[in-house]
């Protein structure tokens, strides 16, 4: 169970994690030992970023210590800074001495070097705030957080792993909870032969002599996915329960060339359109079309339905630039696959829902509904919208501001409609200074819109606020550093 504030300990900071990402909790770390300071962010479970007070890890030393800046180029970056008061990066970018690619992945693999020094630390106490992330202030980071935690233990010695087991006699099963089973975490083989193992019946002991990794390697490895939570304490006592289990292990360690069909579509090459065109399916499938399955199918082609599915649609899989805003319809989706697995493959549950189905009784829920909205909301948002829109173009933005509000009261977890309210709002006389609230919201939801960063930026510049506009205009750069139109904003504001 999520606690908000606590102690550092042996496996605290690999469980937090995890159950930040379970919880998709949007706020910020605060890590604390003796004088030292770490700060992690997160938006819905996602590591964003991470900043730290130790004097090694600005992003000045970092570069110097990588050898990516010289002496000179630090010393003379840190004098203009403390002078003008300008971030580093926009500095050294200035100079000449990174291009904004170079920037972004360097910036990138400091956070990643901040958050897995974390994994170290068995001493310190952390608190969670949940108030507002400084989104100026951070470049996505992008990555698993099972691969982080992966990762992060790899160095740990024998003391640390030895004193977090539990004891030897301790029987480990594979987890119960779906949304660790199919995360994105890439395995190592010690770890793909320990999972292989666990059946819910072997404790410790025999885990490791079955392994034939050796003890050290086989209780690392199982550090490892009791940290990840792809493995948990206790017994599999049903028989139903211990086939899931060695499905449900074979599935996570099978490689390519061992699997009997490999899916045509994997996470990876699973496109923006198919995941919407999946999440808008939901309000009209049954259970059987959502695991794409005839009512006839058999358990086993049901469970091979929810693996495939669930690994295509997990939310942790997808971190790839513009998936940012449909991490909703993602989890919307994963929940549902679980749902009608859950009741697909329980025969009592199967025959029930069968019978009200044939009888028309039994309507599936949205994934609209899920998240606390109905599907006609939905509908009427974008009618809305498409209605703003029409009279935007005509002209008429009291009559669009008026279309758009509607849709964001309706549903306001959409990026799109904030950003036209913000438009609208902007060529309205004597409210163009509301639109700064709506450009900045749309941005913190879909954050990855080089669009948004260009209105939000135009209003500052028209305020006459151009450091803030050219603060903006960077900020874009570092998730498109090819943008020609943010590098024509920035000349025309250096002009």
């Amino acid at each position: 169970m999520f606690s908000p504030a606590g102690e550092i300990k042996d496996m605290t900071i690999p469980w937090l994690f995890q159950d930040i990402r379970t919880g998709k909790k949007t706020g910020t770390i605060v890590f604390a030992h003796d004088d030292e300071v770490k700060k992690v962010y997160f938006k819905d479970g996602d590591v964003l970023f991470a900043a730290s007070n130790k004097k090694e890890d600005r992003l000045g030393e970092f570069l110097l210590r990588t050898g990516k800046i010289t002496q000179t180029q630090f010393d003379k970056s840190s004098e203009t800074v403390i002078r003008t008061g300008k971030q580093l990066g926009a500095v050294l970018f200035a100079m000449g001495a990174l291009s904004s690619q170079d920037l972004v992945n360097q910036v990138k693999l400091q956070v990643k070097e901040i958050v897995l020094q974390l994994f170290n630390w068995r001493e310190g106490h952390y608190i969670f705030d949940n108030n507002a992330l400084p989104l100026s202030e951070i470049i996505p980071l992008h990555m698993s957080t099972g691969d982080l935690i992966i990762e992060g233990v790899r160095g740990l010695d024998w003391k640390v792993v030895r004193k977090s087991l539990p004891p030897l006699n301790a029987i480990i099963r594979p987890a119960t909870d779906p949304s660790h089973l199919f995360q994105n975490a890439n395995l190592e083989q010690d770890q793909k032969t320990v999972f292989s193992l666990l059946d819910g019946a072997k404790n410790i002991q025999e885990l490791c002599s079955a392994s034939g990794i050796g003890d050290f390697n086989a209780l690392k490895s199982l550090y490892v996915l009791l940290a990840l939570r792809l493995a948990e304490q206790g017994e599999v006592k049903t028989g139903d329960e211990k086939k899931f289990a060695r499905e449900v292990v074979q599935e996570t360690v099978a490689t390519k060339e061992h699997r009997q069909a490999e899916p045509e579509i994997t996470a990876e090459t699973l496109s923006r359109e198919m995941i919407l065109h999946a999440h808008n399916s939901l309000a009209i499938q049954d259970n059987y079309e959502v695991l794409g399955v005839g009512r006839s199918a058999t358990i086993k082609e049901i469970q091979k339905s929810y693996f495939r599915l669930s690994k295509l649609y997990h939310p942790n899989r997808h971190f790839e630039h513009g998936m940012d805003d449909l991490k909703d319809h993602l989890e919307a989706i994963f929940n549902r696959i679980h749902d009608a697995y859950a009741t697909l493959s329980s025969r009592e549950k199967r025959d029930e829902y069968n019978i009200d189905l044939a009888s028309g009784l039994k309507q599936e829920a949205a994934p609209a509904a899920r998240q606390g909205k109905k599907a006609s909301d939905m509908h009427t948002a974008e009618v809305q919208f498409t209605e703003g829109m029409k009279q935007y173009k005509a002209g008429n933005f009291w009559g669009a501001d008026e279309a758009f509000q509607l849709a964001i009261r309706l549903d306001p977890g959409n990026a799109e409609y904030v950003f036209y309210r913000g438009l609208s709002l902007s060529r309205i006389p004597r409210r163009g200074h509301e639109s700064e609230e709506y450009f900045a919201k749309a941005l913190e939801m879909a954050p990855e819109k080089i669009e948004y960063y260009l209105e939000l930026g135009n209003f500052y510049t028209r305020s006459g606020l151009k450091a803030k506009a050219l603060s903006v205009y960077q900020d874009a750069l570092l998730h498109d550093p090819s943008s020609a139109q943010i590098a024509a904003a920035i000349k025309k504001i250096n002009e």
